[in-house]
């Protein structure tokens, strides 16, 4: 009887620990699986991209990328631009996104007597005229002001952004960088900027 139980116990262990020796060394990725190694595949343990944990598993060579969430995009409303009391024509024009009004910083900026240059290394805008320097990197929300020595900062309602290959920055940052007067009739959709 004794020998029955050891003979039982024994045959129980041996199935306990069969699944385990088919188990192969891999990292797993998001999904739960992962591509089986060159070593895996000589020993013959797998054959190509395969799941853990219940997964189902697959005999192919690709790699599993998980489905991309989808995003909406703002919407975007058109905004007419008047300089000095004449409409520009931009190319991208400005919009309002999230109820921030942004324009083309390069256009407007040079409309107004500064020169602009971009670094597409470290994307960032430096616009020039006369003795102030304004520094603005794309994406952030703080630009920095250097007249006469003196270095200041501007918060930005929202960072600049790049739209169809242009620096949009928000208007208000217009009338902050350069001194020009701006203002918004939200009704009409019409951004009036002036020197005078």
């Amino acid at each position: 009887m004794k020998k029955l139980v050891l003979l039982m116990a024994m045959f129980t262990l041996f199935l306990a620990t069969a699944s385990i020796a088919e188990a192969h060394p891999g990292r797993l990725d998001g999904n739960g699986g992962h591509n089986c190694s060159d070593k895996s595949k000589a020993k013959g343990l797998c054959s190509g991209y395969h799941y853990h944990n219940g997964g189902s598993s697959s005999g192919g060579q690709s790699q599993s990328t998980p489905t991309p969430k989808a995003t909406t995009a703002p919407v975007l409303t058109k905004v007419a631009v008047y300089l000095n009391n004449v409409k520009q024509h931009y190319t991208p024009g400005a919009y309002m996104k999230n109820g921030t009004t942004l324009v083309p910083m390069k256009a407007i900026f040079e409309s107004l007597g500064a020169t602009v240059a971009y670094e597409s290394a470290t994307k960032k805008v430096t616009a020039t005229k006369g003795s102030k320097k304004i520094v603005l990197g794309v994406g952030n929300k703080m630009a920095y002001v250097d007249a006469n020595g003196t270095t200041s900062t501007i918060a930005l309602s929202h960072p600049a952004e790049i739209y169809q290959g242009t620096t949009m920055v928000p208007l208000r940052f217009v009338s902050q960088a350069l001194g020009a007067n701006v203002t918004f009739d939200e009704a009409a959709l019409i951004v009036y900027i002036s020197t005078n």
